[in-house]
């Protein structure tokens, strides 16, 4: 599901979108949309229709089953920008859902990113490669493939200044590149690299500010903040749960054994001013106050 100017978007297993307005949520429009799932979905506004320095002012991402949407305005009618397991990515008309372009790819397309200033776009599915193409308007042009890590992935996402942009995989990687030389910034590893829980689920920019952050989640229990800066530091975060087990502790058997329950970890987002951290659970969203006066001082012993 994804909120946006005055639509929300909902994705289904069986390429369904049900788009509704705002202000009248009776008036829906359902259709299928592509030959197969639908991973993600996202809302956005053209940078031309926000304040500069808050390109994606009130746009919201959440992961449900379209593989990518993102909508974008600065036309006569909004944008939306879909993603799906046909190996495509549809650029269709808001409200009508009506193709206006459509690229192919050799794989299943699990994320689609625009850039803040509305003139790259960076694709990611079920392969390693990372595709990049600049956009003017409805039209896409490939500029470069390249190569994220050895294993599929799964997220991307842009710097504010839309001069970075990263990817998530699915072996653990986060992989950042500088898009002015198209080469590998730096290449992090999740806190549980190496497991298939320590896979890259959602990468996330912090999206205004001189925050300077990159958050990104693994399967479960664990989310990582970097400092962009320097790539050099790193805070990480669990947000699996305490639990008590009836096992018993044989070193305090009288005492109740206290054991960490792992959590899927459902979504990811930064606050629109970059003063929380939003991270979705399975029955739960959790709330991380950016400690933002810190990073303005660049001397910040936490982040969060």
């Amino acid at each position: 599901m994804a909120v946006g100017g005055d639509y929300i978007v909902v994705g289904g297993q069986r390429a369904e979108l049900a788009v509704a307005r705002l202000s009248d949520p009776r008036s829906t429009t359902i259709v299928r949309s592509g030959g197969s799932i639908n991973n993600f979905v996202a809302l956005d506004r053209a940078p031309s229709m926000m304040p500069r320095r808050r390109f994606r002012d009130s746009a919201a991402f959440t992961e449900d089953g379209v593989t990518s949407l993102n909508i974008t305005s600065g036309h006569d009618t909004p944008r939306l920008l879909v993603c799906n397991n046909d190996h495509s990515v549809r650029l269709l008309t808001l409200p009508g859902l009506d193709i206006i372009t459509e690229l192919k790819f050799p794989t299943a397309i699990n994320y689609a990113a625009v850039s803040p200033d509305g003139t790259k776009m960076c694709v990611v599915g079920d392969t390693n490669q990372v595709y990049l193409f600049s956009k003017r308007g409805d039209s896409f042009e490939e500029i470069a493939v390249m190569t994220a890590s050895n294993d599929a992935s799964f997220s991307c996402d842009w710097s504010q200044s839309s001069e970075l942009f990263a990817v998530g995989s699915q072996d653990g990687y986060v992989t950042v590149w500088d898009v002015r030389s198209q080469q590998k910034m730096v290449q992090l590893e999740t806190y549980q690299h190496g497991r298939s829980r320590g896979a890259c689920r959602n990468v996330k920019f912090s999206p205004s500010g001189s925050v300077d952050l990159l958050a990104f989640s693994e399967h479960t229990s664990y989310v990582n903040i970097v400092d962009t800066r320097s790539f050099e530091k790193r805070q990480v975060l669990r947000v699996g749960s305490d639990t008590y087990s009836d096992f018993p502790d044989f070193f305090a058997p009288d005492s109740p054994t206290l054991v960490n329950q792992d959590m899927q970890i459902t979504g990811l987002r930064f606050a629109p001013d970059s003063s929380s951290l939003f991270v979705g659970l399975e029955e739960s969203i959790l709330e991380y106050v950016v400690d933002r006066i810190g990073r303005y001082s660049f001397a910040s012993s936490e982040i969060i």
